[in-house]
């Protein structure tokens, strides 16, 4: 099969519809007797992805660029940045949000500056605690909101 960025990005398109309606599936509410729910709308957006991304899987179009899978320096940056906020909200039930914010947004901040030196690392440790503290006391403190504390 010949990959254009139609197939891609209509592979991206259904596989998102297809976990928003399974994602709908999940979902609990109070059943009325009339009323279809909160789960009416998404679970019609997710069919309308799901058919709009095979159609475009299927889609012929004449000027249509091949897709090449090559690593840039800002596309390594990128998926490095998707990988990271993966494992962070893996690790935030289980680490707890301290933790795993912390670890989170220092590796980051070390890894997207050009300059890696000593003082780099102290910078971004610090500005991973700066940022998480802040963070926390605003969320916590005065919002209230009760942030995942970890397993461990």
């Amino acid at each position: 099969m010949n990959v254009s960025q139609e197939r891609v990005m209509g592979i991206v398109v259904a596989v998102l519809g297809l976990l928003m309606f399974l994602n709908t599936l999940t979902m609990s509410f109070m059943m009325l007797a009339d009323d279809p729910g909160p789960t009416l709308l998404p679970r019609v957006v997710s069919i309308a992805l799901v058919l709009c991304g095979v159609g475009l899987i299927f889609y012929k179009s004449e000027g249509t660029k091949r897709v090449t899978f090559t690593l840039t320096k800002n596309s390594r940056r990128m998926v490095v940045s998707f990988i990271s906020l993966v494992v962070y909200a893996l690790l935030f039930n289980v680490v707890g949000y301290i933790i795993s914010t912390f670890l989170f947004l220092s590796f980051l901040t070390w890894y997207l500056t050009h300059n890696k030196s000593k003082a780099t690392i102290w910078k971004s440790l610090l500005n991973g605690l700066i940022v998480t503290a802040v963070i926390y006391i605003v969320f916590s403190r005065l919002l209230d909101v009760i942030l995942p504390a970890g397993l461990l």
